[in-house]
């Protein structure tokens, strides 16, 4: 998962303060841990949902790290997977 500049990204396209960026990019993190993944895809959702350790966090947690999946998405779309990887 390449991160460099999804901060910079979040809080100039999504009007995000650097805190909650930094939220993102740390759920960012933990989304690859609990996948066991190095990146972020568009199958990263359904092995999100389908994991144990995401079906037992809180449903406050839950609704974060789909969200963090959705934005890191768009970010790869916005600035182009030949630019991010």
């Amino acid at each position: 998962m390449k991160i460099e500049g999804l901060v910079d990204w979040l809080v100039s396209n999504k009007n995000m303060s650097i805190r909650a960026a930094k939220d993102v990019l740390s759920r960012c993190g933990r989304i690859c841990r609990i996948t066991d993944s190095d990146t972020i895809d568009e199958n990263t959702m359904n092995v999100l949902i389908e994991s144990a350790q995401f079906n037992e966090s809180s449903m406050f947690v839950k609704p974060q790290l789909k969200r963090a999946v959705a934005l890191y998405l768009e970010y790869i779309s916005a600035e182009g997977e030949d630019n991010i990887e």
